[in-house]
Order: C-alpha cells, then sequence, then structure tokens
C-alpha cells in the first residue's frame, strides 16, 4: 500500500512487462509449435483430436482463406455459435492477421445481433446450421458473407476456408499491440443497451503473462481441462482457451452445459483441472449421482464470475475431494485483477492483486481514497485492461478516469493482509447463472406495452441462479393487465436468461429520487424483508 497526500494505492508484485508488449500471433504460434504433437483441441462428441502442430498448420490456412474474403487489420468477424474446435481456430486465426472476433451470445434475438453487427462494422459471420435461420434474419438487407460450419449445403461453409497455400500469414502483425484490437465481447451496463468491450493484442498478452505468474502449475502441458465456459465471454475466450493453448493443456471443447455428459467427459478424458462458474459448481453438489462418475483425475478448480457461500465450497471439495478453490476476479472491461489459491484467502475474501496492477478504494460520496477494511468503489489500473466501449466515448469517460483508473461500480474493501471483499455493487446488473442482465433493456421493453405505464426490474437471490430478473410494472389506468401476459410479452422478445423468472408484481408507481432515477435499492430491501418474514 502507498500512501500520499492524495491518494492510497494498494499494489500487485512488480514483473517483468516487455513479455507482454509484443503482438500475440508469434507469440503464441511459437508457443504451440514447441508442443508439438501433444493434443491441443478435443471433440467429445465425435472423439477427433488435433494436435498442437496440426492446428498451427490448420490457423494459418483458415487465416489465409479469411484474407481471401477481405478480412483483414481492424476488419471485423462475427462468431455466433456454441463452442466447437471451429469456434476456437477462428478466435486465433482472426487475431493472427490483426483482424477483430467479435463473439456475440448465440441466444440474443436477431434485433440484437444486428444492432451490434452493425456497430462492430461486421464483414464476415461465422456460424452454425441450426442458427443460421435467426442470422438470416439478423443480416436481412445487409451484403454479408455468412460461412457454416458443418456439413456442405451449398452455403460457404468452414471447409472451403482452410486454404492450402504455404507460407505465413502475409498480413504483417500489428505494430502497436497496446491499442490494436482483438476482440469484441459485449458487456451489459447499468443502463441503456449492452456494449462493446474493446479487448487488445497487449491486454490479452498481460492477463496470460499475469495468470501464468501468480501460478504457473493451474494449467500446464500435463493437464486436460474442459473448454466449457462458452467462448463468447471473456473467461471461456481468454483464461481458458488461449491461455490453455499458451501453456500447452489439452482442451475437450464441450458445445453447451449438460450434466451427464460433462461428468462423462471428466471420466473418459481424466480430466485434472476445471473452470467453472458458481451454478455449475451448485448443480455438481446437488446432483444425486455425483458419485457414479470417476472424478478423482480432478485435481483443481477455478471459479469466478459471481460469489459461493461457505456451505457449498466445502460441500464441493468433499465431494471431489480437493484442497479448496481457486477463485478469481475480474470484468470484461478489465480482465482478472485478484486471485487466490485455495484455501489461502479467508471466507469471502476474492484474492490478492495480480503482478503489476494496481486498485484504490474510492469513498462514494468524496470521492477521497480509502485505507485498509474501509469501503468504498474498487478502481483498478494495469495492463490487462480494455480501451473501453467502441464507438461510446461518453460511455467510455465514465469506465475510465483521466489517471486511467477502471471504475468497476462494485463496492468492497481490502484487509490488512491486501485480500479483497467484494460487499455490494453500484451497478445494477443482474445476473443469471453467469449472464448478465441489465434492467435498463427489460424496462425500457416492458414500457413499450400497451398496457404498461412504468416499470423496474431487479433481481431477486436465487440459490442456484444467482438472481432472477423480477419486474414491478404500474399498469395503465383502466386497463387490466396478468402477470403471465407480462412474462409472455417479454419472453417474446428476449433471450431465455432475461425471462421474468422473478415474477411480476402490479404497483400503483415506482420508487424514483426528486431527479427521477429509480430507487432499486428501496424495492431489493422490501423483497428482502419479506423473504426473511416467511422464514
Amino acid at each position: 500500500m502507498e500512501k500520499s497526500d492524495q491518494e492510497i494505492i494498494f499494489s500487485g508484485p512488480a514483473i517483468d512487462s516487455s513479455p507482454y508488449e509484443q503482438p500475440f500471433w508469434p507469440f503464441l504460434k511459437r508457443k504451440m509449435e514447441s508442443y508439438g504433437d501433444s493434443t491441443a483441441l478435443v471433440n467429445p462428441y465425435t472423439r477427433e483430436e488435433i494436435s498442437f502442430r496440426d492446428l498451427v498448420v490448420k490457423v494459418e490456412r483458415l487465416a489465409r482463406g479469411l484474407l481471401k474474403l477481405g478480412l483483414g487489420q481492424g476488419r471485423t468477424l462475427t462468431i455466433v455459435s456454441p463452442n466447437n474446435v471451429e469456434n476456437a481456430m477462428a478466435v486465433v486465426a482472426t487475431i493472427a492477421i490483426g483482424a477483430v472476433v467479435h463473439a456475440p451470445n448465440p441466444a440474443s434475438v436477431p434485433g440484437e445481433l444486428r444492432r451490434q453487427m452493425e456497430l462492430c462494422d461486421t464483414c464476415l459471420v461465422l456460424t452454425v446450421p441450426e442458427l443460421l435461420a435467426p442470422i438470416q434474419q439478423a443480416t436481412a438487407g445487409l451484403t454479408l458473407p455468412i460461412i457454416i460450419i458443418g456439413p456442405r449445403d451449398g452455403n460457404l461453409n468452414f471447409l472451403d476456408l482452410l486454404d492450402p497455400g504455404t507460407g505465413d500469414v502475409s498480413l504483417p502483425p500489428p505494430s502497436d499491440p497496446r491499442n490494436t484490437v482483438a476482440s469484441l465481447l459485449f458487456s451489459s451496463g447499468t443502463t441503456g443497451l449492452p456494449k462493446a468491450v474493446e479487448m487488445t493484442h497487449q491486454g490479452i498478452m498481460a492477463i496470460i503473462h499475469l495468470s501464468i505468474a501468480f501460478d504457473n502449475d493451474f494449467l500446464t502441458k500435463d493437464d486436460t481441462t474442459l473448454l466449457l465456459l462458452p467462448l463468447f465471454h471473456v473467461f471461456g475466450q481468454v483464461t481458458v482457451l488461449l491461455l490453455g493453448l499458451t501453456v500447452g493443456t489439452r482442451q475437450v471443447v464441450m458445445s453447451k452445459f449438460e450434466m451427464k455428459p460433462f461428468l462423462t467427459f471428466i471420466s473418459r478424458y481424466k480430466v485434472t483441472r476445471l473452470t467453472l462458474v458458481p451454478p455449475i459448481i451448485v448443480a455438481m453438489v446437488s446432483h444425486p449421482d455425483l458419485s457414479q462418475y470417476d472424478l478423482s483425475s480432478v485435481t483443481r478448480v477455478m471459479t469466478g464470475a459471481a460469489p459461493l457461500g461457505r456451505e457449498t465450497i466445502e460441500q464441493f471439495s468433499k465431494k471431489l475431494r480437493l484442497p479448496g478453490l481457486i477463485q478469481a476476479y475480474g470484468m470484461t472491461e478489465f480482465m482478472g485483477s485478484f486471485m487466490s489459491k485455495e484455501n489461502e484467502a479467508p471466507h469471502g475474501a476474492v484474492g490478492r492483486l495480480l503482478a503489476n496492477t494496481q486498485c484504490k478504494i474510492v469513498d462514494l460520496e468524496t470521492g477521497r481514497s480509502l485505507g485498509v477494511n474501509q469501503r468504498g468503489e474498487l478502481c483498478l489500473r494495469g495492463p490487462q485492461k480494455s480501451r473501453g466501449y467502441l464507438k461510446n466515448p461518453e460511455a467510455t469517460r465514465q469506465l475510465i478516469d483521466e489517471q486511467g483508473w477502471f471504475h468497476t461500480g462494485d463496492v468492497a474493501f481490502i484487509d490488512s493482509e491486501g485480500f479483497l471483499y467484494i460487499v455490494d455493487r453500484l451497478k445494477e446488473l443482474i445476473k443469471f447463472k453467469g449472464e448478465q442482465v441489465a434492467p435498463a433493456v427489460l424496462e425500457d421493453l416492458l414500457l413499450g406495452h400497451p398496457a404498461i405505464a412504468d416499470a423496474c426490474v431487479i433481481g431477486m437471490p436465487d440459490p442456484v441462479a444467482g438472481e432472477l430478473p423480477r419486474a414491478y410494472v404500474v399498469p395503465m389506468s383502466g386497463v387490466k393487465v396478468t402477470e403471465q401476459e407480462v412474462q409472455d410479452f417479454v419472453a417474446k422478445s428476449t433471450p431465455s436468461y432475461m425471462h421474468l423468472r422473478g415474477g411480476v408484481e402490479f404497483r400503483d408507481h415506482i420508487p424514483k429520487s426528486p431527479s427521477g432515477k429509480i430507487l432499486r435499492r428501496l424495492l431489493r430491501d422490501e423483497l428482502m424483508e419479506r423473504v426473511k418474514s416467511r422464514l
């Protein structure tokens, strides 16, 4: 902790920063070639495997094919697909030629997909047959080539892109990794529509190096892991896929989470490392047939994205005979910043600062930086940062101040040992099974219903999902509307994770401040009091 007349700053250990100043692909290519014939990616549904040596060849063939279709430095490929080997290859090949990966949630409705593709200046779309219809709807009237992963069916096919030419990818690597965008991942804000986070080559290189520096034994060339977390999320795309390729880990690629295949693949492939979100851990703890699967190969598990209760951690660790869990804290806008090894952090803490990373705790009223055990907004600085939000300078200014501090919106404190505790959040995001739901998006949708005069959406705590979206609705005077009608109205226009599973409550008014800001805290407190009274 550094003190001055102006600020109190907490810092992680200092290490050499030169390794992550280089472009990503030349670095990754050297690493992958060093692993030779070791298995890089596995399709567990077909049992096909691809070695690191062959993966390098295929990535460069794909890169050449994408170049011929017009993808190049600064241009964007949109990948709308569940996890699969081809998706993973496309992520790497796109970054390799200095182009930009845009990976939206495949569950997004066509209108949102179109908005994102137009914002990102998409020039090519990669998808799978089962998502072709919504993609065609989203791209109607746009001249965007659509590439299909799967059997040849008359459409432009992924296999046709694997250019058999030889030699290195023709375009030079980015000359400015610090400012060259590699990936656009959408992060829901507290107001308005989801925003595109600009992840740079340096940011990706930095989080890979900082993660290895923190714990070089979590993923190694001797390990096998599941690539289960979605590639449209920073956790899956960077923390699992790209880190795993860097260190030589065998990755078994799962298209979606289903408990029986998940447990079967762990047993079949002797998976040693898992990176999981809390809802999966909760589901495993309560699964009645868990003991029927051989999970003895799993020796370490990392989790993040949402908090876990002490009892759940203890039950999970006991069932899998683990010493505990590795915990991590990060966000799309600022990749991992705090981590802790098994049983290292006190209960409730998310870890200590990674190397070359700084933070401060800011008083919510005065903006003054605070010391140990004082609560305020968590602000971060470090090389794993994003550039901010694409084409949204105002939102970027709100996120990153003039001194380069990222304002996370999370209320936190740091104890005397340097462990961070997240105790609340300023942001109004609802987290449903790891998915982020922006209340403002649902509220805007609800206000479009002819029978609704006003609306507010909050998260209702749920032991399995984390939070359930719950709506408070003021009906138009003299108009009748039912809870089911409101839920069906939302369900027709949103992906499943945004549905109003927490219910709908009708009100005479929505509590607001004099300036018109919705006072969600009052509704949350009221809901919690109601829940407590029923216990």
